[in-house]
């Protein structure tokens, strides 16, 4: 009776701690129970790490929710902004686009305008140069004539220098009758009465070289006036004929320059000509760009619609997200809940369970720390979980408590290095919203060191778990 009282009590206490046991026939319905109880806790086990996992994932799938829905209200802002710039700098353009065109329609226009004009001048620069080419060789005769007359002047004054020196020959001779008169009618006073005939001859001689020489002398006069007066006139005709060199020069000059006023004519009709031609690019394209730009303007007022579309999508998405925060609230409430019960033998959780949450906090703690490296290294946001209770460890830690010492008392200090981890994730975020980008390095430093801290605590919860496990002893009790 005692052995089998013995075996009774030993199979109360394995029910009552729930740890396998050796079957025993004669227990009977004990060993129901506790096959039961150890199958309970197996479910048990199953359903708080489904019930973990959940929450995981639940959290996981919030901050991405949450993220995205702000991402793509910022999106839809910064969309329905530059969509709204877009049509202002339609509409702007647009009345630009107005304003242009009835400036290039008044640009055509005067072309127009220039192209007449520039014909007319082209007429005006040809009749020039007609009359000029008239003038040049009126200018021509003229200057030939006058080179004639010059060569007739300077014979006519050689002709009057000879009429003075006969002027002064006759005018020799007269003094030298005269002279002999005198002397002949002396001859015949001394004569007396048979000289008075030769007295008489020799004073009408007299009288005549002195009216010879009278003559002369007024003939002298009016062959030196008349000298002057070609001198005069053949200075005239060398003055006449310079100048009218220098103006047949100047109007070779003219006719030059209207020759190049006519090239340059020629030159501005062309140019006017495919001005002409551009112009009428100009007025296709700007037809154009009018349809463009109205097409851009429909296309804006669609943007816009969607937009408002995006933006009730955003909405929905915000709105998905309470539900869903409702549902892990009641999760995260549920492995709470779960939690205190595993302090019971009943529903204690094996240690693996613990040794199983520690490596994927593990993982998951590298990737978060590599997203923090990313956004250190590009300066731009990523998705990342800042709240310490929401992440694996997070759900893990603020549920179950193990009560072993050796684990207990490190567990306790994970805590606040948890919490510094998870802070330097806010530190950034606020960093780089702030654009203090020089500042990102530096928090991705002091988390680095913090992470590392952490995972030697879990490597070491890790190492004690395994060694307490191959003693069969449970960290929960």
């Amino acid at each position: 009776m005692k052995i089998r009282k013995k075996a009774f009590d030993t199979t109360i206490e394995s029910i009552s701690r729930l740890v396998p046991m050796d079957y025993d026939t004669r227990n009977g319905a004990l060993n129901d129970i506790h096959r039961r109880l150890m199958k309970g806790r197996g479910e048990f086990e199953r359903a708080a790490t489904k019930c973990m996992d959940a929450v995981i994932r639940m959290s996981a799938m919030d901050l991405t929710l949450e993220t995205n829905a702000s991402v793509i209200e910022q999106v839809n802002t910064s969309t329905a902004a530059a969509v709204e710039m877009i049509n202002e700098a339609a509409n702007s353009t647009a009345r630009i686009t107005s304003e242009v065109a009835k400036a290039h329609e008044n640009l055509t226009e005067t072309i127009l305008e220039v192209s007449s004009e520039s014909s007319n001048i082209m007429e005006d620069i040809r009749n020039c140069e007609n009359e000029l080419t008239s003038i040049s060789g009126l200018s021509t005769t003229a200057i030939s004539t006058a080179q004639g007359m010059k060569k007739d002047l300077h014979g006519l004054i050689e002709v009057i220098e000879n009429m003075t020196r006969v002027v002064d020959a006759i005018n020799a001779i007269s003094s030298q009758t005269n002279l002999l008169a005198l002397n002949a009618s002396i001859e015949a006073a001394r004569a007396g009465d048979a000289g008075k005939g030769f007295s008489v001859v020799a004073e009408e001689i007299r009288t005549l070289a002195e009216e010879t020489k009278s003559l002369t002398k007024r003939m002298g006069t009016f062959v030196n006036a008349v000298q002057d007066a070609s001198n005069k006139s053949a200075d005239s005709v060398e003055t006449t004929v310079a100048e009218l060199e220098h103006i047949n020069e100047n109007i070779q000059n003219v006719w030059k320059i209207t020759g190049n006023n006519r090239r340059g004519m020629d030159h501005i009709n062309d140019s006017v000509s495919s001005l002409a031609a551009v112009s009428e690019e100009i007025s296709s394209s700007m037809y154009e760009l009018d349809n463009q730009m109205q097409h851009v303007s429909d296309e804006c007022q669609r943007l816009h619609s969607n937009t408002e579309s995006l933006k009730l999508s955003s909405l929905s998405i915000s709105e998905l997200v309470e539900p869903s925060k409702a549902i892990e609230k009641h999760l995260e409430e549920s492995t709470k809940i779960m939690g205190s019960m595993v302090q019971d033998a009943f529903y204690m959780l094996d240690n693996q369970v613990l040794l199983n949450c520690l490596n994927s906090a593990v993982d998951a703690h590298r990737n978060w720390l590599n997203t923090l490296r990313e956004m250190a290294q590009s300066g731009t946001l990523k998705v990342l979980q800042t709240d310490c209770t929401k992440c694996g460890l997070g759900h893990f830690y603020y549920a179950f408590k193990p009560v072993n010492p050796q684990i207990a008392s490190i567990w306790k200090e994970l805590e606040g290095k948890h919490k510094t981890f998870h802070s330097c994730g806010t530190d950034m975020i606020s960093a780089i919203q702030a654009g203090h980008g020089g500042d990102l390095q530096r928090i991705y430093e002091k988390a680095e060191l913090c992470s590392q801290e952490l995972i030697a605590d879990f490597q070491a919860v890790i190492r004690i778990t395994e060694t307490l496990s191959g003693k069969n002893v449970r960290i929960f009790e």
